[in-house]
C-alpha cells in the first residue's frame, strides 16, 4: 500500500527527497568543513611552531667541541622515550652551491665559488621532522644509522629550484674548503625563504672545522604526560653527564593556546549552522506534507469511508515519509563517501593536511536526524489526516 502510494504523486516525493538529501549532505558537509578547518589550522601551525604541545629549552656554556662528549650527548637524547630534537646555532654562516656530482669539484672550484649563496641553515637531529609537521615533496628525510653515516641535507620548496641536483657543497665564512653534501630530499616546511636542513651529528663527526657551535636549543614534543619540571630535570641530568653547561626553560614554542579559541568559535558556528539546516529541513517537509494533504483530502476521506481506521491513515502518511527517508539516507551516505574520497584525491602529495577520514559519527547523526525529521515532518499532516471525518466525503 505504501509503495503504491508513492506512485500517486511522484513529483511531490521527488521534492521531498531532494529536501532531505540537501539537508543530510549539508549537515555532513558542515561537520567535514569544521574538521578540515581544524586540521588545516593545526597542521599549518605545526609546520612553523611544532605540534601541540612543544616545549623549548636553551643550552649555553656547554662543551660542544668535545667529540666524545657530544657522541654521548646525542646517544642519550635519542634514548629519551619521547619526541626530542636539538638545533644548534653556529658562530659562522654556512653557504651552499649545487653540484652535479662529487667529481665535478675537480678543476671547477672557481666556478662553484661564484654559485655559493647564503641560505637559512637549520642544523638539527633526525627527530626534527617529528616535532614539526614536515611532509616530504620528494626524496626522504635524513636518518641516523650507526653503520652508514654520511653528510646529508634536505632543502625546502623555496630552495628546490636552486638545489635541483643530487649534491651540494658548503663552506663557512672563514674557510675556502668545499664540502660535498648528499641532497636526500625536498620538504614542505611552509617557509617563504630558502632553507637547508643538516644532520647535526654527521656534521659534528665528519666536519670538525665547520662544527663551531655557539649554543643550542632543545624542542620537546610532550606525548608521555611528563611535567615541565620532569623534562627539565631529565635534560639537566643528560647535560651534567655529557657536555655540561646550563639549561634554561624557554616556554612553549607552539602556539596551540592561541588558536584554541578560534577552533571553539569555528565548531560553535558550524554546530549552529547544522541546527539551522535541520530546522529548515523540518519546515520544508512539514510544508510539503501539508500541501500534499490538501491535494489528497478527498482520497483519504474515501479510504476512511470504506473502512480505514485512523491508525491506518497515520501509518500510510508516516510510512511514505519513512520509506523516502531510508532511500535518501542510503543515497546520501554513498554520495558523501564519494565526496570525502574525492577530497583526498585532489590534495597534493606534500600537503601539510592529511586526507580527511570519513566522519562516521557525523553521518550517523545526520541519518538519525533525517529519519527523525522525516517522521516529525509527516507527523502533523498525519494527525491532521487522521482527524478527517468520513461524512465529509458525501459533500
Amino acid at each position: 500500500m505504501i509503495f503504491k502510494d508513492l506512485r500517486i504523486s511522484p513529483l511531490r516525493n521527488i521534492l521531498t527527497s531532494i529536501s532531505m538529501l540537501v539537508g543530510i549532505i549539508a549537515m555532513i558537509g558542515s561537520f567535514l568543513v569544521g574538521t578540515l578547518g581544524k586540521d588545516y589550522l593545526i597542521s599549518v601551525n605545526a609546520q612553523m611552531y611544532g605540534w601541540t604541545p612543544t616545549y623549548s629549552y636553551s643550552i649555553t656554556d656547554s662543551d660542544f667541541q668535545d667529540s666524545i662528549k657530544m657522541e654521548e650527548f646525542f646517544y642519550k637524547i635519542r634514548e629519551i622515550d619521547d619526541c626530542v630534537t636539538i638545533t644548534f646555532d653556529m658562530r659562522e654562516n654556512i653557504r651552499f652551491a649545487p653540484i652535479i656530482s662529487v667529481s665535478s669539484l675537480q678543476g671547477a672550484a672557481n666556478d662553484i665559488y661564484k654559485k655559493v649563496v647564503p641560505v637559512d641553515v637549520v642544523l638539527t637531529t633526525t627527530a626534527y621532522n617529528k616535532i614539526y609537521n614536515l611532509p616530504m615533496s620528494s626524496g626522504s628525510w635524513f636518518s641516523y644509522s650507526g653503520t652508514e653515516k654520511s653528510l646529508c641535507m634536505v632543502v625546502n620548496k623555496e630552495a628546490e629550484s636552486y638545489f635541483n641536483t643530487p649534491y651540494a657543497v658548503g663552506n663557512t665564512d672563514s674557510s675556502l674548503s668545499l664540502t660535498p653534501f648528499n641532497v636526500t630530499g625536498t620538504v614542505n616546511d611552509g617557509k617563504d625563504i630558502p632553507t637547508v636542513y643538516l644532520d647535526a651529528q654527521a656534521v659534528e663527526e665528519f666536519l670538525p672545522n665547520m662544527w663551531q657551535v655557539q649554543n643550542a636549543s632543545v624542542y620537546w614534543h610532550l606525548t608521555k604526560g611528563l611535567t615541565t619540571n620532569q623534562m627539565y630535570s631529565s635534560l639537566d641530568d643528560i647535560l651534567q653527564d655529557t657536555i655540561g653547561g646550563h639549561i634554561e626553560y624557554s616556554g612553549r614554542s607552539d602556539i596551540g593556546d592561541a588558536y584554541d579559541s578560534v577552533l571553539s568559535m569555528l565548531q560553535l558556528g558550524l554546530l549552529i549552522t547544522s541546527f539551522l539546516l535541520l530546522f529548515v529541513s523540518v519546515l520544508g517537509q512539514i510544508n510539503i506534507g501539508l500541501s500534499s494533504l490538501e491535494q489528497r483530502t478527498y482520497e483519504l476521506l474515501i479510504r476512511r469511508a470504506i473502512g480505514a481506521s485512523r491508525i491506518n491513515i497515520v501509518a500510510l502518511v508516516l510510512g511514505t515519509q519513512l520509506v523516502i527517508s531510508i532511500f535518501v539516507c542510503i543515497v546520501s551516505i554513498l554520495l558523501s563517501i564519494l565526496i570525502v574520497e574525492g577530497i583526498g584525491i585532489f590534495l597534493p602529495p606534500d600537503t601539510p593536511v592529511a586526507s580527511p577520514a570519513y566522519p562516521f559519527f557525523s553521518a550517523v547523526v545526520a541519518v538519525v536526524a533525517s529519519v527523525t525529521v522525516a517522521l516529525l515532518g509527516g507527523l502533523l499532516p498525519a494527525l491532521k489526516a487522521a482527524k478527517l471525518e468520513p461524512a465529509l466525503a458525501l459533500r
